[in-house]
């Protein structure tokens, strides 16, 4: 069930709203609505394509919806169409269809990016070539990735970067007879991810934006008595101490897995991309600098790409 939005500011004064910021020959590109394939129909992926349905994603629409059911010949259809592929399936998900949609020239929006600890490179997964498409981590169920990614950017020798995720046992399939808080894991982000390949998302897309899966830190507590998800992320370099606390009500179709906001990240990312920029976001491929794939294929080549590049993922830790 997709929460309740607050009513969008006027599009006039919108970061999200389609901007000519190259000139305007390819404004009429930008402005065509943004088609969007689903991939799955849980928790995140049926917010969001009620989010698309109902018009609160500014500047796209959606277009198919693919299930574990769909033929290969529908997928491929979808691929086709679309302007950008959304992940909201599973591991599994991710892995099958990062290569094929990135194959396609088309952009992916991967919301189970633990996928990318089953890989000692995350771009691994992705098509090579000029033409290939890139993949687009939202931040989630975090903040914070633009100062986070900006202080790695200054230096990562002496940085150190600690994730708390706090959620139900349930959730994290610990004893449910539990009584009173207890850590149940700690350990890199990688290994948080294969541990927890449903619960470990958040972890993964701060690791890719700073310090790399086998540096970033991860601590994960089940607590009996906890109703939201509590995350506190903590980074420590020569550039700065930061404390970063964040707790998320719980989408109630996820089992307790899922903040109710990360629909909505995977949302916004949509919207950014009609006007060429992001918001918290990594992004894995050939060229993170350029707008979306729709306007890199539309616009011509000598063409300079849209302004405002989101964060590239930093290579994983040897």
């Amino acid at each position: 069930m997709t929460p309740p939005r607050s009513p969008s500011p006027d599009p006039a004064g919108s970061a999200a709203s389609p901007v000519d910021v190259t000139g305007s020959a390819d404004q009429a590109a930008r402005t065509r609505p943004l088609v969007v394939a689903v991939i799955g129909a849980g928790a995140i992926g049926s917010a969001v394509i009620e989010a698309l349905e109902r018009g609160d994603v500014p500047g796209a629409r959606l277009g198919d919806v693919l299930r574990s059911r769909s033929t290969d010949e529908e997928i491929t259809d979808a691929i086709e169409a679309a302007d950008v592929v959304v992940e909201a399936g599973s591991v599994e998900a991710a892995e099958e269809f990062i290569p094929r949609v990135t194959a396609a020239g088309r952009d992916m929006i991967v919301c189970s990016c633990g996928v990318f600890a089953r890989h000692s490179d995350p771009r691994e997964l992705l098509a090579r070539g000029l033409a290939s498409g890139r993949v687009l981590v939202p931040a989630g169920a975090v903040g914070g990735l633009d100062v986070l990614s900006a202080a790695a950017l200054a230096g990562t020798d002496d940085a150190h970067l600690r994730h708390h995720t706090i959620k139900s046992p349930a959730a994290l399939d610990a004893d449910e007879q539990l009584t009173e808080r207890r850590e149940v894991f700690r350990g890199s982000a990688r290994e948080a991810a294969l541990a927890f390949p449903l619960t470990s998302n958040a972890s993964v897309a701060l690791a890719l934006a700073t310090l790399g899966l086998d540096r970033t830190e991860v601590v994960v507590v089940a607590d009996p008595e906890v109703r939201r998800t509590r995350h506190v992320v903590e980074w420590v370099s020569p550039m700065g101490r930061y404390e970063l606390q964040f707790e998320n009500a719980v989408d109630p179709d996820s089992g307790g897995r899922t903040s109710a906001i990360t629909a909505w990240s995977v949302a916004e990312v949509l919207a950014s991309l009609t006007a060429g920029t992001g918001p918290g976001v990594v992004v894995l491929g050939q060229n993170p600098g350029r707008g979306s794939r729709r306007e890199a294929k539309d616009r011509p080549v000598t063409d300079r790409p849209v302004t405002g590049r989101p964060v590239e993922a930093r290579p994983p830790s040897p």
